[in-house]
């Protein structure tokens, strides 16, 4: 592939509209593909508006996911926000239990049996509906229980970490049966926070402790010795001083390659929390935190486009695209940083093409 292409499959955004027949659906969709880019991310709240976004129905879903990788091509990766409680993108789908599934909180409670059970429509929807990559579990321990944005919306597992490390598993492996890869989420953890990511930095340096670290190192061992199928790893805008004064761990290289690579050994594919949230929006353009994102070690830059002060802004994606370009071309992106990321890119989707009921649906 020429960089041009390289750097596309590198870029994961947010779409407008729920059908290619919506002028804004088509309009985005159409730079998508005219930069290469191989990543997008479905919501059913457009929180500019309030209104739908992509998400009605069951049918009404897979035609756009068939028509977006006729449109950008089958190696695309089309991903969600699916955990269950209030972190809930299929609450229009008639299957209660994929419309109604219970939260984070609700299914750390359970038995390996009944949880399988509770993921098993709620994958089986996703496989139908054609999306290959859930941004779940949320592997963020309840550490402080008046966290707004884990503990208060019901999205931990848990506070012990081997239970965590437990439950994530069982859900990590329902998902991985119907082809549907996940991602751990949010590195090296949210739980602990006063505040939440999407109005601004969290300050996690006198509040995070190590158990927090320990639930990765239980997963991703478990990954790496081919016990738990191949998983994403979701970086967050975390801040924590001691690790690194100035950045987030999302953009920060001594959190994303000595900590996550290095120390506890991920060799898989790392996706950046959404950059349009205000923890990286109030300090960076789109462009430099795309920058600053694979400088570190990150793979894929998710950008959602989906911030309720997104209203009337042009899409994201070409500010991205071009900033990773030039990063490149300038040298302050290493072009073997670019392809280490390609490779993983390709790695992931593999999983995919090896997996017989996705294939039995495209």
């Amino acid at each position: 592939m020429s960089l041009n292409q390289d750097i596309g499959s590198l870029i994961m955004t947010g779409i407008r509209g729920a059908s290619l027949d919506d002028p804004h659906c088509k309009e985005d969709v159409q730079t998508l593909k005219s930069l290469h880019i191989k990543g997008v991310i479905l919501f059913d709240t457009h929180l500019p508006t309030g209104g739908m976004r992509n998400i009605i129905n069951e049918d009404q879903v897979r035609t756009l996911t068939d028509d977006l990788r006729h449109e950008l091509g089958e190696d695309l990766l089309i991903a969600i926000d699916q955990e269950g409680g209030e972190v809930n993108r299929l609450g229009l789908f008639k299957d209660l239990g994929v419309s109604e599934q219970l939260s984070a909180t609700m299914q750390g409670a359970m038995s390996p049996a009944q949880l399988g059970a509770i993921i098993e429509p709620v994958a089986s929807a996703l496989e139908h509906a054609g999306i290959d990559l859930n941004f779940a579990p949320c592997v963020d321990l309840c550490v402080n229980p008046e966290n707004p944005i884990i503990a208060g919306k019901g999205r931990s597992l848990g506070h012990d970490p081997e239970r965590v490390a437990r439950s994530a598993s069982t859900i990590i492996e329902a998902y991985a049966k119907h082809g549907v890869r996940c991602c751990l989420k949010h590195f090296p953890g949210h739980g602990s926070s006063t505040t939440d990511t999407h109005m601004g930095l969290a300050n996690i340096t006198e509040s995070w402790i190590e158990d927090e670290l320990s639930v990765y190192r239980a997963l991703i061992g478990s990954i790496n010795s081919g016990s738990l199928p191949m998983c994403a790893v979701m970086t967050g805008h975390l801040m924590h001083h001691l690790q690194d004064p100035l950045l987030p761990a999302s953009m920060s290289h001594m959190h994303t390659t000595t900590t996550l690579r290095d120390l506890i050994g991920f060799e898989g594919l790392v996706i950046t929390d959404s950059i349009d949230m205000g923890a990286i929006r109030d300090h960076h353009d789109a462009g430099a935190a795309a920058v600053l994102a694979l400088q570190a070690g990150a793979d894929v830059v998710l950008d959602g486009f989906n911030s309720p002060s997104d209203s009337g802004l042009d899409h994201p994606a070409p500010q991205i695209h071009e900033s990773l370009m030039r990063g490149v071309e300038q040298g302050t992106i290493p072009f073997e940083r670019v392809a280490e990321s390609v490779d993983r890119r390709k790695a992931f989707h593999r999983f995919e093409l090896q997996n017989p009921s996705m294939r039995s649906n495209r």
